[in-house]
């Protein structure tokens, strides 16, 4: 790999963009030091509606035909939290630290999608003046909604008609469909169990494994394993429960703040870890009953997404996908917050009214609990249409780059939805791997594919 571009590699890793904090810093990073360098001037976007940190970076490049439809290079530049350091074990416990072994690089944003941006970069700067105009961005929140490509599409900041090359990491494989996306919290609110002395606590750590919302059999979700260890503890006095990083992570880790004195058991658990809370004692219990609720809940949830829709087979998996990701106890308030990814055959209203009927037999079922579901965000899916041109540029690309002619579907969402609804003709693609690596300790992405996505986005600048 050429030494600059490694380089750059290393330092899109080290910089950090959580989705929550902000796109700011690693778009002046870019805009400064590896854009404006090649001659190339980028604007950076703030957002209306989620503060100045975040930041959306365009940048155009004129082409030499006018007549011909754009393209648009989008790569999203905001990562998902990192987890518990000490599980990225390949980066020395700093996923914010880049590690080379091999033909690997390893660190938050490796593949998902720092280096994808790096390798349009540097097409740019090796391809000089395009045949076709460039809209070139770096957008921010595609990790919590897809939040910046939404503000780029209400702006009408998009070229219109555009060709949009949308960066995830697939192998450099294209993607001509993907599912959508639904986030969602259930909120249970109930009066406190009270224990007339106080009880001292300990605190259990459930540990599962994480990984992508979007494929939740390659994890072992840690929300549902710690549910299922209280239902087959009845009588346990849970004070607090917290599990999960984001919505779209399958949890690594619960944690269940009990009675010092009440055993738990291992039903659903990899792992258990128990540890005395010094000085600490509770009088105020989550209720039994609204624990079996939301446990209940759960394994409804997981029923639904097995049973709804048609079965799409070039999905793996073919159906409708749930992930509990993230659940929180206060005084008074169980918050479960979840997603739901439908195929692209299945409508977003008729996940909806499935849901809808759940949560309404919830609320019958247990009526001393006030139930609330609330809709977070509802994302498209896509399907490129049979004879689409950015198909047929993405495969001229992959020819002439000597990269072998794979095209394919995606369970994960992303901004193509968005961009497909704004009227765009969109294909998702990218250097290195999804399945089991994003968002997931030890992330990697694959020198060598980095490079073969140079030299594709190379040809695509040229057609």
């Amino acid at each position: 790999m050429d030494a600059a571009l490694l380089e750059w590699c290393r330092r899109l890793i080290e910089c950090r963009s959580v989705t929550t904090e902000g796109t700011r810093r690693i778009a002046e990073l870019c805009a400064a030091e590896l854009l404006a360098p090649a001659g190339i001037t980028a604007r950076l976007v703030a957002s209306e509606h989620e503060g100045p940190e975040q930041v959306n970076l365009i940048a155009i490049v004129r082409g030499r035909d006018p007549s011909l439809r754009p393209l648009l290079l989008n790569t999203h530049l905001d990562t998902v939290p990192p987890g518990t350091p000490e599980l990225w074990t390949a980066c020395a416990g700093d996923p914010f630290r880049a590690h080379i072994d091999g033909d690997r690089i390893y660190g938050l944003g490796a593949a998902d999608t720092k280096l994808d941006f790096a390798a349009k970069v540097f097409a740019l700067k090796a391809a000089g003046k395009p045949r076709r105009e460039v809209c070139l961005i770096g957008s921010f929140g595609e990790e919590h909604g897809l939040v910046g490509a939404k503000e780029l599409a209400t702006a009408g900041i998009l070229p219109s008609g555009a060709l949009a090359f949308v960066g995830e990491p697939s192998r450099l494989e294209v993607i001509t469909a993907h599912k959508g996306l639904m986030a969602f919290e259930l909120e249970l609110r109930f009066t406190p169990a009270r224990s007339e002395t106080p009880a001292r606590l300990r605190r259990i750590v459930v540990e599962g494994k994480a990984a992508h919302s979007s494929t939740p059999a390659l994890g072992v979700n840690a929300i549902v394993a710690a549910l299922k260890s209280i239902t087959a503890s009845p009588g346990r006095r849970v004070a607090a429960i917290f599990g999960g990083s984001a919505v779209n992570v399958v949890p690594a880790r619960c944690e269940l703040t009990l009675a010092a004195q009440d055993e738990l058991s291992a039903a659903g658990a990899s792992a258990t870890q128990a540890a005395e809370i010094e000085s600490s004692t509770a009088t105020e219990f989550i209720p039994t009953k609204a624990l079996a609720a939301i446990a209940d809940f759960v394994a409804a949830l997981g029923a639904f997404a097995d049973r709804a829709g048609s079965v799409e087979p070039d999905y793996a998996p073919p159906t409708l996908t749930s992930n509990p990701g993230m659940i929180r106890s206060e005084r008074g308030a169980l918050r479960l917050e979840f997603e739901l990814r439908p195929p692209p055959g299945l409508t977003l209203d008729a996940v909806r009214q499935g849901l809808g009927w759940l949560v309404d037999e919830l609320a019958r079922a247990n009526p001393d609990l006030r139930v609330e579901l609330i809709e977070k965000r509802a994302n498209p899916g896509f399907r490129a249409p049979a004879a689409s041109e950015t198909v047929e540029l993405a495969m001229g690309a992959l020819a002439t780059a000597g990269l072998p002619l794979r095209a394919g579907v995606k369970s994960g969402c992303t901004e193509a939805g968005i961009y497909a609804a704004a009227g765009l003709e969109p294909v998702v693609i990218g250097p290195g791997p999804s399945t089991g690596v994003i968002h997931a300790p030890n992330e990697y992405n694959f020198l060598s594919e980095v490079d073969a996505a140079v030299r594709f986005y190379r040809a695509l600048l040229a057609m």
